[in-house]
């Protein structure tokens, strides 16, 4: 690496480079709340091999919407995974009937894709963090504009 590779590794806003600690200091919450908005769906950390969680700059940006719905829109943890649970994944990836219904994410509206248990044929090898759907629910758009535009079968 050269100290021109610097500027670039440093705009990287997914690289996970923030600790647990770090992260919950930069949105003010605590490391035990993190946890439980990781076990809750809300957020998938990266996970080293020694299982240590880093976060990117997404996440962290994930983090402050999640904030902002509790602290300035009144919902609480159920009422934002209500809302990432209603995200058309199957209509935004193109899956088929087979993979919709092999898939609780089309089946059950209670968990946002990326944390269902039951995932179909298509998504069991993908990613989540790197998937589509999971990253356009990382920003603090406006939620109904986001499913007017995604839901075509609404």
């Amino acid at each position: 690496m050269t100290a021109q590779d610097i500027p670039t590794k440093l705009a990287d806003q997914e690289r996970p480079v923030y600790t647990i600690s770090v992260a919950a200091d930069l949105v003010g919450v605590s490391v035990h709340t993190l946890r439980m908005y990781e076990t809750e769906g809300l957020l998938l950390p990266e996970r080293t091999a020694s299982k240590q969680r880093l976060y990117s700059q997404m996440d962290i940006e994930r983090l402050r919407c999640i904030r902002l719905a509790i602290e300035e829109r009144g919902l609480n943890l159920a009422g934002i995974k209500a809302i990432l649970s209603m995200i058309p994944c199957w209509e935004l990836k193109g899956c088929s009937p087979e993979d919709q219904q092999a898939c609780d994410a089309f089946t059950e509206i209670k968990e946002p894709c990326w944390a269902v248990k039951r995932m179909g044929p298509f998504c069991r090898e993908l990613d989540c963090r790197n998937c589509e759907v999971y990253r356009r629910a990382s920003t603090c758009h406006n939620m109904k504009e986001f499913l007017k535009e995604n839901w075509t079968t609404a």
